[in-house]
C-alpha cells in the first residue's frame, strides 16, 4: 500500500573565463549543490490514495555589489566576487489526494491537491537595491511568483 522513493544529487558547477573573477574559478550561476525530492504514495483502500512530495534545491549563485560609490550623481557598484553570493534555496511540500470509481465502461477520478502546501515564497527574481544604512550600500529585494495553490481535477478515463 505504500510506496516512494528518494533521491539526492551533490554536485558543483563553475567556470573559469579569462578576463572574470581575477582569472580564478567561480560558481556558475547554473550550480545547484544540493538537490533533494522526496516522493511518498499510499493507498488507502481501492478508492483512496495520497501522495506527497517535497522539493529541495540549493539556492541559485548571483553576483552581488560588495559596496558601492557615488560620483557626480552617478552610483558605481563594485563586485569583488563573480557569483560569490547565494540566494535562498528553493523548496515547497505538494500534497494530493484522489478518489477513484470504476464503473462498467469508464473510470473516473477526483483529484484535490495542493502545490506548495506550507506557502513558502520561493525566490524567482533577486535584485539589489539601493541601501545606505547596510554596510555594502545595497540591500536584496526578493520576488517570488507563486504561493500556495490548490487545485482540483475530475478525470474520465473509457
Amino acid at each position: 500500500n505504500f510506496s516512494g522513493w528518494f533521491s539526492y544529487t551533490l554536485s558543483w558547477s563553475e567556470n573559469k573565463i579569462d578576463g572574470i573573477n581575477n582569472n580564478d574559478w567561480y560558481t556558475a550561476s547554473n550550480d545547484r549543490r544540493h538537490d533533494i525530492s522526496i516522493v511518498a504514495m499510499y493507498k488507502l483502500n481501492h478508492k483512496w490514495d495520497l501522495s506527497a512530495t517535497w522539493v529541495y534545491t540549493s539556492g541559485q549563485a548571483l553576483t552581488a555589489p560588495s559596496a558601492k560609490y557615488d560620483i557626480d550623481e552617478w552610483t558605481h557598484y563594485y563586485f569583488a566576487e563573480h557569483n560569490g553570493y547565494r540566494a535562498p534555496a528553493y523548496h515547497r511540500l505538494d500534497f494530493g489526494i484522489n478518489n477513484t470509481k470504476e464503473r462498467p465502461k469508464y473510470t473516473r477520478i477526483w483529484s484535490f491537491g495542493v502545490y506548495n502546501l506550507y506557502n513558502h515564497y520561493n525566490p524567482y527574481v533577486i535584485t539589489f537595491e539601493n541601501d545606505d544604512t547596510k554596510p555594502s550600500g545595497t540591500r536584496t529585494e526578493q520576488y517570488s511568483l507563486f504561493g500556495i495553490i490548490p487545485s482540483v481535477t475530475y478525470t474520465i478515463k473509457f
